[in-house]
C-alpha cells in the first residue's frame, strides 16, 4: 500500500510543502537583513536563534493544545502565526524590531512542525510509517531546497521587501488547504509519559540535536562565509538532505530495523561540518563539504525519526524530534555567531564537527535500545 493513497496524507503533504515554503526564503534571508541594517554576526545568528528558542517554547505546548482543540486546529493556528506576520519584516530596520517578529514567527512554526510529523504516525499505518516519514521529508525538503538558495537571490536582484511578502503569502495557501483536513485528536497520556519518553528517545535525540546545530549554522552563515557561492552550497546542502531523507525512507524497510544507519550518517555530518571549517577559502571545496554534510544529516533525520515512532506514541515522539531538530538550528547559529568574532569562522564550524564525532558512541548504543 503506498501512503499517498491516503486523502488526508495528500493534504498534508500539501500544507507541508507551502507553509515550510515560507519558512524556507527567509531562513538565510533574514540574518542578512540584520546585517543589511548594519548589525554584526552575533545579531545574524541571533535573529535565527531566537526564531528556533520560540519554536522550541511552541513545541513543548503542542501536547496540551492538541489534546484540546485536535491537530487541525493547532496545525491552522500555526500557519497563522508563521505567515502574515513576516510582512511586518518590512517595517522593522533595527535589530530589535527583527528579532521581535522572529519570536512571534517561531511560534507558529513550533506548531506546525511538531503537528505535521506527528500526523504522518497518526494518519498512517505502521506498515507504511517508514515510506510515509521519507515522503514527508520530501515535503519538507522540497520547499527548502528551493527556498533556501532562492531567498538570498530574490533579495538580491529583487529586494528583500518581494521575499518578505512571498513569505508571508505562502503559509496563507496552507492556511486553507488545513481547514480541508479531518480533525485528530490524541488519546490522553499520564504524567509517567515523559520520564518514558526521556528514557526511549535520549540517543536519537542527541544525534539529531548534533545534526541539525551544523544545518543552523550552514543556514546562517553560509552566504555570509562563501559570499556569491553562498547560494550555490545553500542549494546543495538542502538537496543533499532532502534526497539522504528520501532515500533513507525507501530503504529503511530493507535493513535490520531503525536506527541502524545512525552511525555512519553521523560521520557523515561531523566530517563534512570539519571539511568546511578547512575549506572556506576554497569555495569548490567548501560546497563538496557541505554536500557530506548533508547526506549525513538526512539520513540523521529520517532514521532518527522512524526510530522514535517505534519506541514512544505519534505526539511526544514528534515533540522530542522536533525539539532537536530547532533547538539545534537555534544552538548551531548563536554559538557560531557567538564565537566568529573570537575565532573566526574555520575554528567555529570545526568545533561544531569534532562535538558530531564525539556523540558516535551514543549512536552506535543507540541503534539497539532507547
Amino acid at each position: 500500500m503506498s501512503p499517498l493513497r491516503d486523502r488526508d496524507f495528500r493534504l498534508l503533504l500539501s500544507v507541508t510543502v507551502t507553509v515550510i515554503a515560507g519558512f524556507a526564503l527567509l531562513l538565510p534571508v533574514v540574518p542578512m537583513w540584520v546585517t543589511h541594517q548594519g548589525a554584526g554576526e552575533l545579531a545574524a545568528g541571533g535573529s535565527t536563534g531566537v526564531f528556533m528558542a520560540s519554536t522550541v517554547l511552541a513545541q513543548f505546548a503542542v501536547p496540551t493544545l492538541v489534546r484540546a482543540r485536535g491537530y487541525r486546529m493547532a496545525l491552522l493556528l500555526g500557519a497563522l502565526l508563521l505567515g502574515p506576520p513576516t510582512a511586518l519584516l518590512v517595517l522593522a530596520t533595527d535589530a530589535p524590531g527583527i528579532l521581535a517578529i522572529s519570536f512571534v514567527r517561531g511560534l507558529g512554526f513550533g506548531l506546525v512542525t511538531v503537528c505535521g510529523s506527528a500526523l504522518v504516525a497518526e494518519l498512517l499505518p505502521r506498515e507504511v510509517l517508514a515510506r510515509g516519514a521519507g515522503l514527508h521529508g520530501l515535503a519538507t525538503g522540497v520547499p527548502q531546497l528551493v527556498g533556501m538558495p532562492a531567498g538570498p537571490w530574490l533579495a538580491t536582484h529583487l529586494g528583500f521587501p518581494a521575499v518578505f511578502l512571498l513569505a508571508a503569502a505562502l503559509p496563507a495557501v496552507g492556511v486553507v488547504l488545513t481547514a480541508l483536513l479531518r480533525d485528530v485528536t490524541p488519546a490522553a497520556a499520564d504524567d509517567r509519559y515523559r520520564l518514558a519518553l526521556l528514557t526511549a528517545t535520549w540517543r536519537p535525540w542527541l544525534v539529531m540535536l548534533a545534526g541539525s546545530t551544523g544545518y543552523g549554522a550552514l543556514a546562517t552563515f553560509l552566504p555570509i562565509v562563501l559570499g556569491g557561492s553562498g547560494t550555490v552550497a545553500l542549494l546543495v546542502v538542502a538537496g543533499t538532505a532532502l534526497l539522504a531523507r528520501w532515500t533513507a525512507g525507501r530503504i529503511a524497510g530493507g535493513v535490520a530495523g531503525a536506527g541502524r544507519m545512525l552511525p555512519f550518517a553521523l560521520a557523515g555530518v561531523g566530517l563534512g561540518l570539519l571539511g568546511f571549517a578547512a575549506t572556506t577559502g576554497t569555495p569548490a571545496l567548501a560546497v563538496a563539504a557541505v554536500a557530506l554534510f548533508g547526506v549525513g544529516f538526512g539520513v540523521v533525520q529520517n532514521d532518527a525519526l522512524v526510530l522514535m515512532f517505534s519506541r514512544a506514541a505519534a505526539g511526544p515522539a514528534s515533540v522530542a524530534w522536533n525539539v532537536a531538530f530547532d533547538a539545534g538550528q537555534g544552538l548551531g547559529a548563536v554559538a557560531v555567531g557567538a564565537m566568529v568574532g573570537a575565532t573566526g569562522f574555520p575554528v567555529a564550524f570545526g568545533l561544531l564537527g569534532v562535538a558530531a564525532l564525539v556523540l558516535l558512541p551514543v549512536a552506535i548504543t543507540g541503534r539497539g535500545r532507547g
